[in-house]
């Protein structure tokens, strides 16, 4: 007899083996196949987003083109003064230019840049190149932006040629064009993305770009794709993209490794199978079973958390340890086979409550609750409870862990309250040093009321806007819910619209562009900041435009790691770049204090207008990094 059962037991044994296993193996085989699939969503997926970003670069172009078009149109041809330097800007700007030329109605080009290397395009009709002239007559004749296909270009290497039609007083005038060679920057999209080989054709179907090799093409069938890059606005339909994975992608995503996974599976199944075997046997041990149940004993026992348990009633059932008894007051003998002895007749209904959960939700956690001790003094206390015990007709159990929180709790009530007392304490301060600044520059405003000098009223008006500048960092630290920082971007538009108001005068038209992160500055630097703009943005003012009637101002700031780098540019005349180190007048000495107080490192440009750019560390948190 005890030998059929051992035989049983073996065959039992060795029929879950060979179950788990064949499980194992169909587990696998849908797992091959969604990897394959994974696979193929993967060069689909990237596919797209590089054509995406292909095609956000040959737009990004397009615009940049259409933008110098649009200033022409605007200025009625008057913008033609500066259509070099504009030209010569897009050029140094992005490689992706080579040429930037003028193309008269009568199809000849007129003007080019850079001009040195591109001479002999100078005088050419291109109305002699069959290439060139049909496409060119349909972009003027559609208002449409021409793009030719991938050509040699008469200046020397290939390009696309873009044509962008300019009309003003009601008259086609001739083309922007421009030659562009988008593989610079189709090649900084595509790093990173070794895995894959790239090919782009343009709408005649010539390759004019390429990322990776092709003998180093993946094996691996089906994993290719395709996308368009459409030209709206042009009058070419769209540009093919191929992308297949080649051999590093191979590598990377190889999945020889699940061949092993199979193995250890149905290693895994064997295991089982043997364990299951000796599981049987494990019955017999019920004095190791309660060997266990007294060290679980032992452990609740020794715990410092107060631990018993309770059925659905809330009459403690079995464990009320130690420390219970020494948290609530009761003894074990009090408390067991009695309903809960520290909740009190008030509390029931948040008893019940929480058994409800319990009961929905298996367990309760972290839940923060007031109890009394046998002293009657209450309790703050944080709970979780699980069931332990309970199925079918047997009433469930429920094990409940329990700490006293009530030090805890009082102790962040004081912390609040520290934390509210300084808050209201630094708003105060700040509303404080905000209204003293306005007192300030109110007297200096009283004081302008009596004078007839207009130099000294500018000087007085010069110093009421640095006196702004500071109080504008406090107005906004004031109304925000940080007594550190502010956002900088915000704070300088307002600092750029009262400087305008000041300048502002009938026929004068200073345009003022921006460009501002979003980043948080801290105080200590914000101010000096502020007022740097503050000078720069006067100084231009002053001295930039006086023989104009018009002018521009960039401003710029932007974070780039640790660092805020910031550029100021304007139009105007400029001025010897030797006599800034020489100065010593109040606006070059406060622009120069500034400079060192942000610790910034800075460059001066004054060959086209003024430039100067500058770049500072950000302050980190900390005590000596704020008031």
């Amino acid at each position: 007899m005890k030998d059929l059962v051992e035989k049983y037991r073996l065959l039992g044994s060795f029929l879950i083996g060979v179950v788990l296993s064949f499980f194992v193996i169909l587990i696998w085989f849908g797992n091959q196949k969604s990897i394959e699939q994974s696979q193929k969503n993967k060069v689909r997926e990237t596919a797209k987003l590089v054509t995406h970003q292909f095609k956000s670069a040959v737009h990004d172009n397009i615009n940049t083109l259409l933008n110098l078009k649009s200033r022409l149109e605007i200025t009625d041809g008057t913008y033609f003064d500066f259509w070099e330097y504009d030209a010569g800007h897009i050029i140094n700007q992005d490689s992706s230019f080579l040429l930037v030329e003028w193309i008269d109605s009568s199809m000849v080009i007129r003007k080019v840049e850079p001009l040195e290397p591109n001479k002999n395009a100078i005088g050419l009709d291109i109305s002699k190149l069959d290439y060139r002239r049909i496409d060119w007559l349909q972009a003027r004749q559609d208002s449409l932006v021409n793009i030719t296909h991938w050509l040699k270009l008469v200046q020397g290497p290939n390009a696309f040629l873009v044509d962008a039609p300019v009309y003003y007083d009601g008259v086609f005038q001739g083309t922007i064009s421009a030659g562009m060679d988008f593989n610079p920057r189709f090649d900084l999209i595509m790093q990173g993305l070794d895995q894959y080989l790239v090919k782009i054709y343009d709408h005649k179907g010539t390759l004019f770009y390429q990322h990776g090799d092709s003998s180093v093409a993946s094996s691996l069938k089906g994993f290719s794709a395709e996308e368009k890059i459409t030209l709206e606005g042009t009058n070419k339909d769209f540009w093919k993209v191929s992308v297949f994975p080649n051999t590093i992608f191979e590598a990377e995503n190889n999945s020889d490794g699940f061949f092993l996974n199979i193995a250890l599976g149905i290693i895994l199944s064997v295991v089982i199978s043997v364990l299951f075997y000796f599981m049987q046997t494990a019955f017999i041990a019920q004095k190791s079973f309660r060997q266990a149940n007294d060290k679980i004993r032992a452990f609740i026992d020794s715990s410092p958390m107060a631990i018993y348990t309770i059925d659905t009633d809330g009459i403690v059932r079995d464990f009320w340890n130690k420390a219970a008894e020494d948290m609530l007051g009761w003894t074990q003998e009090e408390a067991i086979g009695h309903f809960l002895p520290h909740v009190g007749e008030e509390m029931k209904g948040e008893f019940k409550q929480l058994m409800s959960v319990n009961l929905k939700e298996k367990e309760v956690k972290n839940k923060e609750i007031i109890r009394y001790r046998k002293d009657g003094s209450l309790i703050q206390m944080r709970l979780s409870a699980s069931q332990i015990i309970g199925n079918g007709s047997e009433k469930k159990q429920m094990l409940i862990i329990a700490e006293d929180i009530t030090n805890e709790v009082e102790y962040k009530k004081q912390l609040e309250n520290s934390v509210h007392e300084k808050e209201v304490l630094l708003s105060e301060v700040h509303h404080r040093v905000k209204n003293n600044l306005a007192i300030i520059a109110g007297l200096i405003e009283l004081q302008k009321e009596g004078l007839s000098d207009e130099n000294l009223k500018l000087i007085l008006r010069e110093t009421q806007n640095r006196i702004y500048s500071i109080s504008g960092v406090h107005e906004l630290l004031y109304n925000t819910d940080s007594f550190t920082e502010i956002t900088f971007g915000e704070y300088a538009v307002k600092l750029i619209d009262r400087i305008r108001g000041m300048f502002d005068s009938p026929g004068k038209n200073v345009v003022i562009e921006h460009k501002f992160d979003s980043r948080r500055l801290n105080i200590n630097q914000a101010i000096p900041l502020g007022l740097l703009v503050n000078e720069l943005i006067t100084n231009s003012f002053k001295h930039a435009f006086n023989d104009r009637n018009e002018g521009r101002i960039y401003i710029s700031l932007e974070e780039k790691e640790d660092l805020i780098q910031v550029v100021y540019e304007d139009d105007g005349q400029g001025f010897d770049e030797n006599l800034f180190d020489q100065s010593n007048t109040l606006g070059v000495t406060l622009i120069k204090t500034l400079v060192d107080q942000l610790n910034a490192k800075y460059n001066i440009e004054s060959d086209s207008g003024f430039r100067f750019a500058f770049s500072f560390k950000i302050t980190g948190r900390g005590a000596h990094s704020n008031l």
